[in-house]
């Protein structure tokens, strides 16, 4: 952060290095709790306007430095409640890819219940 008293001279700039609690945090994984229907998004996630348009979002995502995965609940379920016609993914328990990975959503699409995991980019 930088400050200035108004005076204009290069000497009157100070750098001021917030403490941890004041500190922006990084992106990364919180506690799930899904709500009654099993769904689920992370609150670090900005509004994006609610538009259809997935630029916005991915442009965030590849700033905060994640890779993103994403993955339909049938391919874990070949039979859900869901799929006659229920508006609930209970009992859907996606699992995770790996350890480094954590939860960005589980959420309804068009195309059925998906989940959503991220994990840091590895810096090459």
């Amino acid at each position: 952060m930088d400050f200035s008293d108004g005076g204009g001279e290069y000497s009157d700039v100070h750098r001021i290095a917030p403490c941890s609690t004041h500190a922006a945090k990084p992106f990364g994984p919180v506690e799930v709790r899904r709500d009654e229907n099993g769904w689920w998004h992370h609150p670090g996630i900005p509004d994006f306007g609610g538009g259809e348009d997935p630029a916005p979002y991915k442009a965030w995502a590849a700033e905060q430095g994640l890779e993103v995965k994403t993955s339909a609940m049938e391919v874990d379920l070949a039979c859900h409640p869901y799929w006659d016609g229920a508006t609930h993914c209970n009992s859907w328990d996606p699992q995770s890819p790996g350890p480094e990975w954590f939860l960005m959503g589980i959420f309804d699409t068009e195309d059925g219940p998906h989940v959503q995991w991220a994990r840091r980019m590895v810096k090459l």
